[in-house]
């Protein structure tokens, strides 16, 4: 690069193969020394290029380390996480799962209930409603405050006292009950032939499955024979009372 004509041919853009010239002693018949000429043209470059960096692992399909993509409800039950109606559970490796085919308990519909409805400012009472209900117990506000609305009384036992059953789990029909009247026991009349049928019009809560069905927020199900059933006494699970209160919501 020392001479100028040199310098001026290794620099000029129109170059696009580069050669190395250098001598080399033969032997045999023409024994001697002799230039070689090398052309670079096509030589890896000596410099490397960085290896691509990894692409960002894909987001999970939820906040709860139980729940798949493209499981049935899981938009519904994500949509519960992020209003904090229900935080699931924390397990002992930090995880959080929501258990979407346990059942849901009287004590958890009293907090889903009250945290629908905004959480309002209530301070409940120093003395439980509830024979079976403790003031210091999982969830007595939020039982206490639906007791409050009226909606849920309870059960009167034959000795005079309320109770209210917290662990126990919660019917089809009950929670039909439980969701039109919090939506303030709005004025309906049901229909004289039942939707369903598996639900009779003279049945317990039949107002209220018919209402729930008109507002599309259970539709039950399409049998076999193409009738509709709604499965009034089954008890509900957690997957299909994020759907319930996703589409009250909405």
């Amino acid at each position: 690069m020392s001479s100028p004509s040199h310098r001026a041919a290794m620099l000029d853009g129109r170059e696009t193969d580069a050669g190395v010239g250098y001598v080399v002693p033969t032997s045999g018949p023409y024994a001697g020394w002799h230039m070689v000429v090398s052309n670079m043209a096509g030589y890896r470059s000596s410099v490397q290029t960085p290896a691509p960096a990894p692409a960002p692992a894909p987001a999970p399909a939820s906040p709860f380390g139980d729940l798949r993509a493209g499981q049935q409800f899981l938009s519904e039950m994500n949509w519960v996480a992020d209003r904090r109606v229900s935080t699931g559970w924390t397990e002992a490796n930090g995880s959080k799962t929501y258990r979407p085919f346990d059942s849901v308990s009287r004590d958890a519909m009293a907090a889903f209930m009250y945290r629908l409805a905004g959480s309002p400012a209530y301070t409940a009472p120093k003395t439980s409603p509830f024979a079976d209900v403790s003031t210091g117990q999982q969830f007595y506000k939020e039982m206490a405050w639906l007791a409050s609305k009226r909606i849920s009384t309870g059960w009167t036992e034959a000795n005079g006292t309320k109770t209210f059953r917290p662990l126990q789990p919660v019917a089809r029909d009950v929670m039909a009950a439980f969701i039109y009247r919090l939506s303030g026991s709005p004025a309906y009349t049901a229909p004289k032939i039942s939707a369903f049928a598996d639900v009779s019009t003279g049945q317990q809560f039949y107002k209220e499955m018919a209402w729930l069905a008109s507002k599309r927020i259970s539709t039950g199900w399409t049998e076999a024979n193409g009738t509709r059933t709604f499965k009034s006494l089954q008890s509900v699970n957690r997957d299909a009372m994020a759907a319930f209160m996703y589409r009250w919501d909405h």
